[in-house]
């Protein structure tokens, strides 16, 4: 009834996204855009998820600017509300971050990639220093630079922003972003504060592959730092070896297709079985589970224990 009607396209645009029928919301939200391309930043929002590299970052710069001269407007407007200045603002420095991640892995490899993501986490500071998010991606920054110590002061800041509000506080990050916080602590041997956050999403949903995976690591990288104390190093290990466990059952549970975590959880199964004997208990669950055996390896066969790659 009306082709070139904006909100009809965007909406439609939104509908195929869910589907999975993304060139088809592609074409929608470039049609959007080619008939009124200086008002409405969310077509830019949803094309930069669209796309990819440079291509993904000109479209989130459109949207930006777009919603920079709306939070100027909003801001010197006396009548408008503070939750709407501070809505737009956190948008904001979001999609700031989405373009600080691009550089980060699509586009590493540009001249200006370092010099792009400290601009754009600078400038998502000055407009929201209240998003968690940014401080995680500046950490991820700095650790790509070898500041880990600026790094841990990054990701303290990040926490204390959200680690202490009730669930279901719309300023605590989503679930795949603590998941990756929880990497960059363990990255940098941050050990209690990735239990903390594993807690956490434990509680909000226990039958996530990630967290039991995530969980094993932590207690297996404690167990490798505390080899001075057998009586601890052995603990964390047995703890490492139940996470894992479980984290291999809901693999197959679940169905995941993730192999790489699959295949880590494996190996560090087999290492700690080589150097801790599993309890009857534990063998029992994992015949139960109709998992691949164990495969047990002597000292002599086990190079050592050494921290894997995550």
């Amino acid at each position: 009834m009306e082709s070139d009607n904006i909100m009809v396209l965007e909406n439609l645009g939104m509908e195929e996204i869910e589907l999975g029928k993304f060139d088809e919301a592609k074409e929608h939200f470039l049609k959007a855009i080619s008939i009124n391309p200086n008002q409405g930043y969310s077509k830019y929002m949803y094309m930069g998820q669209l796309c990819e590299g440079l291509e993904a970052i000109k479209n989130f710069q459109s949207g930006v600017n777009l919603m920079i001269d709306e939070h100027k407007s909003i801001t010197s407007n006396k009548l408008s509300s503070q939750d709407s200045q501070e809505s737009l603002s956190h948008k904001i420095s979001t999609a700031l971050c989405s373009m600080t991640e691009i550089y980060l892995t699509d586009c590493c490899f540009e001249s200006d990639a370092e010099s792009k993501c400290e601009d754009y986490l600078n400038k998502a500071l000055e407009i929201d220093p209240t998003n968690p998010e940014v401080y995680q991606l500046l950490a991820s920054v700095r650790l790509s630079q070898q500041r880990n110590e600026e790094a841990k002061i990054a990701l303290e800041k990040s926490l204390s922003l959200w680690i202490n509000l009730e669930p279901g506080n719309q300023s605590i990050p989503s679930y795949e972003t603590r998941i990756s916080l929880i990497k960059l602590l363990l990255e940098l041997s941050q050990y209690t504060q990735a239990l903390s956050v594993l807690e956490i999403l434990q509680k909000e949903d226990d039958q996530v592959v990630d967290i039991w995976y995530l969980y094993g690591w932590c207690y297996y990288c404690m167990g490798q730092d505390s080899l001075q104390n057998k009586e601890n190093h052995l603990a964390y290990w047995e703890d490492a070896r139940d996470c894992l466990i479980t984290c291999e059952k809901l693999y197959y549970k679940t169905e995941s297709d993730d192999e790489s975590i699959l295949k880590h959880t494996q190996e560090i199964l087999q290492n700690i079985n080589s150097l801790v004997k599993p309890s009857s208990t534990s063998d029992d669950d994992h015949e139960d589970d109709g998992g691949d055996e164990w495969e047990d390896f002597s000292a002599d066969d086990s190079d050592d224990y050494h921290q894997m790659e995550m």
